[in-house]
Formats: structure tokens, C-alpha cells, sequence
């Protein structure tokens, strides 16, 4: 018990401390600055897929379409996912030259979607991005900028979470992702981050390799299929995307859920992921990825092994655990009846990371996974 003790928390201290750390001393000393002297204006295509989303398309639409960016380089493709309201036709009365729509019969899920975009896609240069959100004016100027450099294949925006779109400048929350922005700047800085943030990401069309049908996350495999071919991928920080807080402590479970199965599911679709001889990245993406995984059963082992091994030290790592689940769990509660909660929400938010990475590992093992994956 006491060995189980130690190995937790040390993998425990490697994973949300370690790591983090090591990335950013390392893309401190080592890493080179994300400079282009020239601005660059390749042409660009922006790939949305949608499900259902007439409430929204227009406006969407519309943001894009008013991106400081040469109108005659940009143009967008959407893919109606087997929608059954009016997004189709809300998306043809817009009759936009520079809009293609592609209409699928069924709801064949996002990664059949994106497959079908950039096939009908145009530009060098692909943007993905989602319906939900809106960028800021220059965010499509500065995501192209690091293609100046030939050995780019990539580029990832950063998203803002804010409370109202109405309310002048938006207000970034939550504590763990600013965390989660700083770990991937600092991977960025070293070589490419591991994933990219699926509300503003891009990539050179070329690259593009089709996505499993049932994939949930396209935003980690599309970049560790870039890497995979030898080239980066770079965090702009400045170009922001926009993004709704969820006032739903079950949305936001949902997500979490989502992403780690995801995870999960990356392994059983692409083992090639787990294989250092071809993902170069594997260090971070282990680091980063499969470790938060792992992290459950960890803080299992870190939470019962002192009442066994006894004495006044390990007694009292014990009851500060209790402690700090108590007020996790007072604070889960309060989240998920959409409640803001200040003091316990760094805990909670945690406690909700670890039980949607062990409801992530259920889903997959148990084949529910299609409800998430077909989520556009």
C-alpha cells in the first residue's frame, strides 16, 4: 500500500504538474518564437459541418464572411449533416457566390461530414471551425500566418469562453482552461501541440487524410496525421474564437465525456498513435493525453492506500483528501444545477475532469459512443 501510495502520487504529480512544467521551461529555453516577417494571404476555405442549426447558420455565415481577409481568397463549404429543420434553406436563400452547400441525407456524424467538405474544398488552406462560435475580425488573417513557413502544416487558434456575446468584451472562465491553453502554447513552442481547439483550427488541404466514419474527435487525429508526415503544428494565441459558457453542468459533463472518450476511441481507431516509431509526438501525446486517462484510477489508489499503510502523516493526507472530495462534490452538485460556484469550483471541476474520463472508458467498452460522435 505504500508503494501504491508513492506510484500515485507521483504519477499524479507527473501528470498535472510535471509535464506541464517540463513543456514550459523546455519551450522557454529551447523553443523558437512564432515569427513571420511577411503577411501572407493563400487562399481559404472554411469547412463547417452542421446538424439542425438554422437558428444559427445565418449569423455564422455572416461573421465569416466579414473576416478582415481578401474577400476574393475566402470562401466556405457547409455540409448539412442529415438536417431536418431549415438549415438548408435558410443556407440557399443566402444565394452567396462564394457559399457551397452540400446536403447529406443522413446524420452520418461530423467526421463523415468534414470528409465530404474538403472534397468540395478549394482553398490551399482549410479552416475548420464550428457553428456555435464566432471569430474575432482578424482571427482567419493571423491562424494563415504560420504557413509562411513551408514546414507548417497546421495552425490552432485559441477559444474564448465568455458569458454574453452582448456584453462588450468577453469575459474568459475557468481556471483549468487557461491551464490547458498554457500547456498546449508551451508544446507549440517545443515542436506542435497534440490536439487543436475544434472551434478554429487549419491546416494545409494537401495534408488532409479522411477521417474514420464514426470518429469523435477530429481535432486530435487530423493534427497527429499532420505531425505524422513530418510537420508542425503552431498555437496562434491571437486568433480567437468565441464560444458560449454552458450554463449546463450536464453540457459541460457531456463535453468532458465526449473528449476522453474520444481519446479512448482514437487508440481502437488509429493504434498507430500508441506507436513511438511513427507518432513523433508520442512523448506529448502520452504526456498529455493518456495520462489524464489513467488519472482516476490513480486518485483511487492515492485515496485508499494511507488509511492501510496508518501513521500520523499518511492519516493526514487522508482526511485532507476527504476534504477536498467534500467540498468537490458540494461544489459538482451546485455545477450541475447550473449554480456559480467560486471557492469550490476549481475542485469540483476537477472531480467532473476524472468521473467523465472513467464515464468516457464505460462508453467505448460498452459500444454507446454513437450519441456522441454524431453530435455536430
Amino acid at each position: 500500500m505504500e508503494i501504491l501510495f508513492w506510484a500515485s502520487f507521483g504519477f499524479l504529480f507527473y501528470t498535472y504538474l510535471g509535464y506541464p512544467l517540463m513543456m514550459v521551461q523546455w519551450s522557454r529555453l529551447c523553443g523558437k518564437p512564432l515569427v513571420t516577417e511577411e503577411k501572407i494571404y493563400p487562399p481559404v476555405t472554411v469547412v463547417i459541418a452542421v446538424h439542425n442549426e438554422q437558428e444559427r447558420v445565418k449569423a455564422r455565415l455572416e461573421n465569416i464572411f466579414s473576416q478582415n481577409y481578401p474577400q476574393q481568397k475566402l470562401d466556405v463549404v457547409v455540409v448539412s449533416d442529415g438536417s431536418t429543420d431549415e438549415t438548408v434553406k435558410v443556407l440557399k436563400e443566402m444565394n452567396l457566390s462564394r457559399l457551397a452547400v452540400i446536403e447529406l441525407a443522413a446524420n452520418e456524424g461530423k467526421a463523415v461530414a468534414l470528409n465530404h467538405g474538403i472534397a468540395a474544398a478549394k482553398g490551399e488552406i482549410v479552416v475548420f471551425t464550428d457553428s456555435r462560435q464566432w471569430f474575432a475580425s482578424n482571427a482567419i488573417k493571423l491562424l494563415v500566418q504560420p504557413f509562411a513557413n513551408p514546414q507548417v502544416g497546421g495552425a490552432t487558434g485559441e477559444l474564448v469562453l465568455c458569458e454574453s456575446r452582448s456584453e462588450g468584451e468577453p469575459k474568459g472562465v475557468g481556471l483549468y482552461w487557461h491551464y490547458e491553453k498554457a500547456i498546449r502554447a508551451a508544446e507549440s513552442g517545443v515542436d506542435s501541440t497534440v490536439g487543436a481547439t475544434g472551434a478554429i483550427y487549419a491546416i494545409r488541404r494537401r495534408l488532409y487524410k479522411p477521417l474514420p466514419s464514426n470518429l469523435i474527435l477530429d481535432d486530435v487525429l487530423t493534427p497527429l496525421n499532420i505531425t505524422a508526415q513530418g510537420y508542425q503544428l503552431k498555437m496562434v494565441r491571437d486568433a480567437i474564437a468565441y464560444d458560449y459558457l454552458s450554463t449546463s453542468g450536464a453540457e459541460e459533463f457531456h463535453r468532458k465525456v465526449r473528449t476522453l472518450a474520444g481519446n479512448i476511441q482514437l487508440i481502437l481507431l488509429a493504434p498507430w498513435v500508441m506507436n513511438p516509431a511513427r507518432n513523433r509526438l508520442f512523448f506529448q501525446w502520452f504526456s498529455h493525453k493518456i495520462c489524464r486517462l489513467i488519472a482516476p484510477y490513480a486518485l483511487f489508489g492515492l485515496f485508499i492506500s494511507p488509511w492501510f499503510v496508518g501513521g500520523p502523516g499518511y492519516i493526514a493526507f487522508g482526511m485532507v483528501q476527504l476534504f477536498g472530495y467534500g467540498a468537490a462534490l458540494f461544489g459538482l452538485r451546485a455545477v450541475m444545477r447550473g449554480d456559480k460556484v467560486a471557492l469550490v469550483g476549481v475542485p469540483a471541476s476537477f472531480l467532473m475532469l476524472n468521473w467523465a474520463a472513467v464515464a468516457g472508458l464505460y462508453s467505448v467498452l460498452f459500444g454507446r459512443t454513437d450519441r456522441l460522435w454524431k453530435k455536430n
